[in-house]
């Protein structure tokens, strides 16, 4: 599955990339994944989108918390999420939800780092809810692993999340009408217009070679 499309278009405040790298960690890219936290052997795959609820729906009701779907939200974060059994096996509801999710950490995480640093502690949020234990369970390493992958081409850093202009208290909903969304770095190819895309910044160090390379 193409993810960079579905990304562009449900989380249009994060890189298509990011997001497609997090989904392809996360589920490898199957839209009825569930992982049941703190079981010895997890549930058999689901085969469609009504017995994933009822698979999921049933460990939580035993007070277990399950993570859903393409981005694997938690099943503890669906009330602030917005998300009920019916929208959290939909593809694009699922991808905006870990597009929030990732930009609710990277926010938190910007002040005194550079977008990458910050970009790799808001992963390591999003798996383990700290910002240090995703690196060490290996969770940040796979992202970037699997944004290699998704692209096809041996980055040394991921597209960092678009991060539009309102402080990092605002709500999080922060693609509405009259906010403009600031590309910290390289756009996917799918949303380029057909004018030269402008230069990178200059802490993208593969984003920078690649706009060379197109622009020779």
């Amino acid at each position: 599955m193409q993810q960079s499309p579905l990304a562009a278009q449900c989380a249009p405040a994060v890189s298509p990339h990011t997001i497609a790298a997090i989904v392809d960690a996360e589920s490898s890219n199957y839209v009825f994944a569930i992982n049941v936290n703190g079981v010895a052997t997890q549930p058999r795959r689901p085969r469609n989108e009504a017995e994933a609820i009822a698979t999921a729906r049933s460990y939580v009701a035993r007070g277990y918390s399950v993570d859903l779907g393409l981005g694997q939200i938690n099943s503890r974060n669906m009330g602030w999420l917005g998300l009920t059994w019916d929208t959290v096996f939909k593809q694009c509801a699922n991808v905006e939800a870990a597009g929030r999710v990732l930009l609710s950490n990277f926010r938190s995480a910007k002040t005194g780092r550079t977008p990458q640093e910050a970009l790799r502690v808001a992963l390591s949020m999003y798996n383990t809810g700290s910002q240090s234990r995703g690196f060490r369970n290996g969770y940040v390493a796979r992202v970037e692993n699997a944004g290699r992958r998704v692209s096809g081409r041996p980055a040394t850093a991921i597209p960092t999340v678009i991060v539009g202009d309102q402080p990092a208290s605002a709500a999080m909903s922060d693609t509405g009408a009259g906010r403009v969304p600031v590309e910290l770095a390289e756009i996917a190819a799918e949303n380029m217009e057909a004018a030269p895309p402008p230069a990178p910044p200059a802490w993208d160090v593969f984003g920078r070679a690649q706009h060379a390379r197109i622009g020779s």
